[in-house]
């Protein structure tokens, strides 16, 4: 493992020439030390939870309970049946009343409330604490909670995590390394994002999973306090630990470009998801010759290699506009009804 690059006094600017385009993670010190969510996690539990509550919709936000093991992971049950964890909803007052009576407890269980929408949950939190590296209009998210893991996982959306109370440490591994992390179903993972079966890298049982010390080789590592970022980029796997023992606060920031005017960029994961169902049943020699396809088609046809097709005439090779992208997926819709 390496330590993550680091970087100090980022401005957007310079976050946009010199971070986004090297597909690496960065860590962004003290980039939201300004924050005053910042000032009340490092006050105390209490006040950071009174702070929060004036902001409070009391809207349902989803939370996680696990019983305390040595890993604390919100993970797989050991036969891969369900999930070691309950699931509910359930407003802040009560999630951060049995924050605060765990903060009492020598072994408390995991408690998290997951990635909820800052603008809806806690309406002018994000006006309170705003994250100058990005337009505005990206709406952050925030994730509460006493000590516990997320094994790893990825995303497919650009990332700026920014730690408020607490401290994390980030395990990131590159894309390549996902045949070395024992990855769950896709359509059966304990969070919407695809995730490892192992509920802590450092932890692994070399018996069990060998190739996780293979994948370690080239991990990089980092522990952020609070008032510090970590840019990850899509793709890349992380496993994020939550160590502050009664509370830990992150406030995260996914966003993509427009795939077309006026047109998301959503469906990385649908197009997997797709790609395993339409190719799974076929014998291997024939796979392979998708994945030549694949490898031409998907990630090869760019620059010269369309030199042959005059520049109007590339259709989907080519630029798509709004129109041409819902004729797309509508052909695509109508072939999935058949």
């Amino acid at each position: 493992m390496q330590p993550m690059k680091e970087l100090t006094g980022v401005s957007r600017q310079r976050f946009e020439q010199e971070v986004l385009p090297r597909y690496e993670p960065v860590v962004l010190r003290g980039v939201v030390s300004h924050w005053p969510l910042v000032a009340q996690g490092l006050a105390g539990l209490e006040p950071c939870l009174q702070y929060l509550l004036s902001f409070d919709a009391g809207q349902p936000v989803d939370a996680l309970l696990a019983r305390p093991d040595a890993a604390r992971a919100f993970t797989y049950r050991p036969g891969l049946d369900g999930f070691n964890f309950t699931h509910d909803k359930r407003p802040y007052a009560a999630l951060f009343e049995q924050l605060w009576r765990y903060s009492h407890f020598p072994e408390p269980p995991a408690l998290a409330a997951q990635s909820a929408s800052v603008p809806d949950a806690l309406p002018g939190l994000e006006r309170a604490n705003v994250l100058p590296l990005l337009e505005p209009a990206i709406a952050p998210r925030i994730w509460i909670g006493n000590q516990a893991t997320v094994p790893a996982h990825f995303d497919d959306s650009h990332n700026i995590a920014c730690v408020a109370a607490g401290a994390r440490r980030f395990t990131l591994l590159p894309p390549t390394c996902a045949p070395l992390l024992y990855l769950g179903p896709p359509d059966h993972a304990p969070t919407p994002a695809p995730m490892s079966v192992v509920p802590d890298l450092h932890r692994a049982d070399p018996a069990r999973f060998p190739l996780v010390a293979e994948a370690l080789q080239h991990a990089v590592v980092a522990e952020l306090a609070p008032g510090d970022a970590l840019y990850i980029p899509p793709l890349w796997f992380h496993q994020v630990e939550a160590l502050a023992p009664q509370l830990n606060i992150l406030m995260n920031y996914w966003w993509r470009p427009e795939a077309a005017p006026g047109r998301p960029d959503d469906l990385h994961l649908a197009a997997l998801r797709l790609a395993m169902l339409a190719l799974r049943h076929l014998p291997d020699a024939e796979r392979e010759g998708w994945r030549a396809l694949f490898g031409h088609y998907v990630f090869g046809a760019r620059g010269e290699a369309l030199a042959h097709i005059p520049a109007g005439e590339r259709h989907l090779f080519g630029d798509v506009d709004a129109a041409h992208d819902a004729t797309i997926r509508q052909d695509i819709v109508d072939q999935l009804k058949r």
